[in-house]
């Protein structure tokens, strides 16, 4: 957090100075997105600390829902600045577009492409244990990718001026933040959608899924339990795993403890922490 908050300060400082001096609106929107992902961090690294407490007496199940919403709450914010971009976009082209880009703009194009991509490759092990940071380094990748697109939209700004199609020049700034923004569109809309699954308590992803339900009809077969229903959940960093057994009049309590046994050594891998519950009954009408 500390590489991605100091690194987004400097870039966003830096990207609205030359933005403004440059007249470059994509430059501008650089640094308006960075800057944004800045508040971002900030907020990620305090819900980071309130999850990482624990549960308390007032949230006995801890505070793993903030880690979502705060991951949806980013999404939306990117959504709605990239939608902000477009319309001021589209109100420049029908304007006679913009001034064609400096020295300055080259030079932070160049260091825009080189500087989030040593970032992101810098993040991407931590992302690994981390949704927060797996969502700033996907912000710092996406920023690499952008700067590449920058550098790529003024060398051909500067080629059309100086030749026969030199009135399309104006147009290239303008048009570079509508394409951007559509590139950009997909990792906070991911974003959100993940927010939205997770906080109505949606199916997890496929792998995580098919990793539990390997697991769960192995220990089934084991046990010859034909008859079982599982349901599970991601929040945060917590798995929900809740599964009903239809089990035998004279199965025992012992039996059920060597199922959870068994069941918590397999699901041991998975990088989650497992809420699991398990339920036995003889009732078949009492499964839901």
């Amino acid at each position: 957090m500390t590489i991605s908050f100091l690194g987004g300060l400097a870039f966003a400082i830096a990207a609205i100075a030359i933005g403004i001096v440059s007249g470059s609106q994509i430059i501008l929107f650089d640094g308006v997105y960075t800057f944004l992902g800045i508040l971002l961090t900030w907020m990620a690294s305090r819900v980071s600390r309130l999850v990482e407490a624990g549960p308390t007496e007032r949230f006995p199940y801890g505070r793993e829902a903030l880690v979502p919403l705060i991951i949806g709450i980013e999404g939306v914010a990117l959504l709605a600045t990239c939608a902000y971009a477009i319309f001021n976009a589209i109100m420049t082209i029908v304007g006679g577009g913009s001034a064609l880009p400096n020295n300055w703009g080259f030079a932070y194009a160049i260091a825009s492409t080189f500087i989030p991509a040593l970032v992101w490759w810098r993040l991407r092990r931590i992302a690994r244990r981390s949704e927060l940071v797996r969502a700033e380094a996907l912000q710092w990748l996406a920023g690499a990718a952008l700067g590449a697109a920058i550098f790529g939209a003024f060398t051909i700004a500067r080629l059309l001026h100086g030749s026969s199609y030199a009135w399309l020049a104006p147009y290239v700034d303008p048009v570079m933040v509508i394409a951007a923004c559509f590139i950009m569109v997909g990792p906070p809309a991911g974003m959100v959608r993940r927010t939205f699954v997770e906080l109505i308590e949606g199916v997890p992803d496929e792998p995580l899924v098919d990793a539990a339900d390997a697991a769960f009809v192995e220990v089934a077969e084991a046990f010859g339990l034909t008859d079982r229903h599982m349901r599970m959940t991601k929040i945060g960093r917590k798995f929900y795993v809740e599964i009903d057994f239809v089990v035998p009049i004279t199965w025992t309590v012992a039996q059920s403890d060597d199922v959870r046994r068994m069941l918590f050594a397999k699901l041991a891998t998975i990088p989650h922490d497992l809420w699991l519950t398990l339920e036995f009954t003889a009732d078949r009408d009492l499964v839901a």
